[in-house]
């Protein structure tokens, strides 16, 4: 499955996740500040029908963008959605998580979860865009650093 984005910048595309990519997904994810299952477990989650491992690359298959989630009966839960520094407000992420909500509703899933820092205003903007709301609300669900996690949700 391959993708072209537009109109931010030629030759951007989303595809899937392959092996030769996690090094550079698992150094996007904690470039970004986020939790990451990993080389090793990406590796194992590449092998399960039900997850949703996408990246956004460029040029000669430079990973600027990830987005990891797996259907679990009929929900989406969203892992990580990730976009390099000098990449964001350019659409990759929205095109990201567009791409995943469309193969979720083909794999089953009637909803998306996912959790947020309460202080990151950037991904909670992007995500009330696309329609999610807060639907719960959990006391220091992040220990590093430390900050409570805002549960979204939305109909896909």
């Amino acid at each position: 499955m391959s993708v072209d984005i537009e109109p931010f910048h030629a030759g951007t595309r989303i595809t899937q996740m392959t092996p030769e990519m996690l090094t550079s997904v698992v150094t996007l994810e904690r470039e970004c500040g986020l939790n990451s299952r990993g080389v090793e477990g990406y590796r194992r989650l590449l092998l399960d029908t039900s997850a949703i491992l996408l990246v956004a690359t460029e040029g000669d298959g430079l990973v600027i963008g990830a987005f990891s989630g797996a259907v679990v009966l009929d929900e989406l839960q969203i892992d990580n959605l990730a976009v390099s520094d000098r990449r964001r407000r350019k659409g990759i992420g929205q095109s990201l998580l567009r791409s995943a909500l469309s193969i979720a509703k083909r794999l089953g899933a009637c909803t998306a979860i996912l959790e947020v820092r309460s202080s990151n205003l950037a991904a909670r903007s992007l995500y009330e865009k696309e329609g999610f709301v807060v639907s719960g609300f959990r006391s220091n669900y992040y220990a590093i650093p430390p900050d409570d996690a805002l549960l979204l949700s939305r109909e896909i």
